[in-house]
């Protein structure tokens, strides 16, 4: 249920860009609003942001990194636990889901959201890692989760495909594709091949290139015979070097 798999070198560097990153302030989505203490966003009867308060993420708004006070695989299994034994089971994911859609609406919110958690020390807390994950990629190791995240980021990326990189040097498509990759399990990886290919296949040629060599990380050891065909058939697209 849980993801456990080694992050991959790639995305270890993106985070590095954390430190670098500007906020445009600009107004949340009507579900969700700043706090007046430390950026806090309240919740406001917002199931997505009550939840992952209640299971150890506190969102946060500006320049401040999304804050995580337990060790990440005890907040996957809080949320997870939180959301199956809802009595609206599975309703209550959709309420969720819809929430995060409704969140990232902003920007600066959603590039927080892809970007690396900062890591809340305590006395209740154990050592854990150096490195957190992002919310997005905690989000997309609970299973009941994964395939309505992935829906969602499929359906933010056209949104930054033909944008210039930003000037704290964060590409934006490449953010969302690192979120998917060292998954330690790809429930639907079908599905999943399916909408890179149709990505790839309307990306700009500076992308496709990531997006395809991406792939192995993506869809795991498990699918390398249908990464090999998918490969031979997208090479069809890349033009020749010259």
């Amino acid at each position: 249920m849980i993801s456990k798999r080694k992050l991959s070198v790639s995305e270890n560097k993106e985070s590095l860009t954390e430190d670098a990153s500007e906020a445009r302030k600009q107004p949340l989505s009507k579900k969700t609003k700043k706090s007046h203490v430390h950026n806090e966003v309240e919740e406001n009867d917002n199931v997505f942001v009550k939840f992952l308060k209640a299971s150890g993420i506190t969102l946060k708004t500006g320049e401040s990194q999304n804050q995580l006070a337990v060790d990440q695989i005890v907040f996957q299994k809080k949320l997870f636990q939180t959301l199956r034994k809802h009595p609206s089971y599975p309703t209550i994911i959709e309420e969720f889901v819809s929430g995060l859609e409704s969140y990232i609406e902003d920007q600066d919110s959603f590039r927080n959201c892809l970007l690396s958690c900062e890591r809340v020390q305590d006395e209740e807390t154990s050592t854990g890692t150096s490195y957190c994950k992002s919310l997005i990629k905690l989000l997309l190791g609970i299973d009941i989760l994964q395939p309505a995240i992935i829906k969602v980021l499929f359906e933010k990326l056209p949104e930054f495909l033909f944008e210039k990189v930003n000037s704290d040097g964060i590409s934006m498509p490449r953010l969302i594709i690192n979120q998917l990759k060292w998954l330690d399990q790809v429930v639907d990886s079908k599905d999943l091949t399916t909408k890179i290919m149709q990505l790839i296949s309307v990306a700009p040629l500076c992308l496709q290139h990531d997006f395809v060599i991406s792939l192995p990380e993506i869809l795991g050891d498990s699918q390398h015979a249908d990464v090999g065909k998918e490969l031979r058939w997208v090479s069809t697209l890349l033009p020749a070097e010259q």
